[in-house]
């Protein structure tokens, strides 16, 4: 039933924005009860925070299978920009302070990929190579 919020949240966030996503329009478009939702969740930013870990795992998880540090980060790099708009979304709402919170956006790189979401052409294994330069140890 998470999973299935979490979707519908995000699918919600694409076509309308975060802001005009309250409980009652989820639990709406979910097909569920309000006993439902406040059973797997505490609120909107709760929901927000679980769908991104979420991600952030299976990103996560996707980039561990790479051969080189920076085919593993361009993997990262690449599901940041393959989830741009919804990442602007988030970014442009209310919720902005709150979201920026979460442990998701602690992660250093993240600044780096918001930033890369803003542009229009991301050199992807170029930016992968300069982010291994970074690391200590790497040559």
């Amino acid at each position: 039933m998470k999973n299935i919020i979490s979707t519908t949240f995000v699918s919600m966030v694409k076509q309308r924005g975060i802001d005009k996503i309250t409980v009652k329009a989820l639990i709406d478009e979910c097909n569920i009860s309000r006993q439902t939702f406040y059973y797997h969740f505490r609120d909107i930013m709760e929901v927000i925070e679980w769908s991104m870990e979420r991600a952030a795992r299976a990103m996560l998880e996707h980039s561990l299978e790479a051969d080189t540090p920076e085919e593993a980060l361009g993997i990262l790099i690449s599901s940041t920009l393959n989830n741009r708009d919804l990442i602007l979304r988030l970014m442009d709402s209310q919720k902005r302070e709150q979201i920026e919170a979460l442990d998701f956006w602690a992660f250093g790189i993240c600044g780096l990929l918001l930033q890369c979401c803003r542009k229009d052409h991301v050199d992807v294994e170029n930016l992968a190579a300069q982010i291994c330069r970074m690391i200590p140890g790497r040559t």
